[in-house]
């Protein structure tokens, strides 16, 4: 009797190890991040999630993810529209990319450090949010970020070129992106 309920014990405690690694660390886009953060919006209710690669953080990062669930937002669109709408009012050029048949959105968009007025270095964040119907109720977002660090002018055409062959790809691996579950604990 002792070696079965150790024999359980050992396989419950491998499958928790095993889920709890699954539910904590994502792979995408060649990159392993570990979830750092799920807190609860005070603005929209539902949970938000961010995720670093190793060795980063919220003030140290060249890419990271989030997944965010917005519970009373039942079209994806609609949400991709009117954050688009903010962005605009904020003089943020964005595209928008839409599937109505599938209640799938896209939308993505650079940011400036223009904080510095010019001065080096400039720091550009590229994001890009996948909008989609969420499995319980409203709508999930998917969002990569990834940040360049300009130094000097002579790297400007360089990250120009590099963000030219980067975008498309990465527009379609977050379009074809499985999201992990959204993490409803505080963490």
């Amino acid at each position: 009797m002792k070696r079965f309920v150790v024999f359980l014990l050992t396989i419950y405690f491998t499958v928790n190890s095993v889920f709890a690694e699954e539910i904590n660390s994502v792979k995408f886009n060649g990159n392993e991040y570990s979830l750092v953060s799920s807190e609860k919006s005070s603005e929209h209710g539902g949970y938000y999630n961010q995720y670093f690669k190793s060795g980063e953080n919220f003030s140290s990062w060249t890419d990271f993810i989030t997944v965010q669930h917005f519970p009373n937002m039942y079209s994806p669109v609609d949400l991709a529209h009117a954050y688009r709408e903010f962005l605009g009012s904020h003089n943020c050029p964005s595209s928008l990319w839409e599937d109505e048949s599938k209640n799938i959105a896209m939308l993505d968009f650079l940011l400036i450090d223009s904080e510095k007025d010019a001065k080096l270095p400039i720091i550009i964040e590229f994001n890009v949010f996948r909008y989609e119907k969420s499995s319980n109720c409203g709508t999930v977002a998917f969002q990569y970020a990834k940040r360049y660090t300009i130094q000097n002018m002579e790297q400007v055409e360089k990250v120009k070129k590099e963000f030219e062959k980067f975008r498309p790809k990465v527009l379609k691996k977050v379009l074809d992106f499985e999201s992990p579950n959204v993490i409803s604990t505080k963490i």
